[in-house]
């Protein structure tokens, strides 16, 4: 039966599309409820635990020792270089949840301060509510 070309049968191509329209769009949300399902089922991965790669590098350390206090002796005030590390291995293994081993570091240049200062921003924007 074809489609006429008048009134009637452009009022039948519309709610053709309007329903073929709701049809795709829910297959389409199937699909991305299924995402989830498949990640269950996929593999959990190697049980080793991850490595950041925080590069130290010499010669900033010793361009830095100058201004460092005798007591720390690290690159952070206040901090020893070991406190620093177990600080850093388990803010990462809380952001990224499981275990984690920080193999080197080193301390921001002047141009990560726009990316600490950002970080920071971020951090202290929540407010409770």
């Amino acid at each position: 039966m074809p489609i006429q070309d008048n009134l009637h049968g452009a009022l039948l191509i519309s709610a053709i599309d309007f329903i073929l329209s709701f049809v795709v769009i829910g297959g389409i949300g199937v699909i991305l409820a299924l995402f989830p399902l498949f990640n269950r089922l996929g593999p959990k991965g190697d049980d080793a635990p991850k490595t950041m790669p925080l590069e130290r590098s010499a010669s900033k350390e010793s361009s830095s020792s100058s201004g460092q206090s005798a007591a720390t002796g690290g690159i952070h005030p206040g901090l020893t270089d070991q406190q620093l590390v177990v600080l850093l291995t388990a803010a990462a293994c809380e952001a990224l949840g499981g275990p984690v081993r920080v193999d080197r570091f080193r301390s921001l240049t002047a141009k990560d301060g726009n990316w600490a200062a950002q970080g920071r921003h971020e951090l202290q924007s929540h407010r409770l509510k």
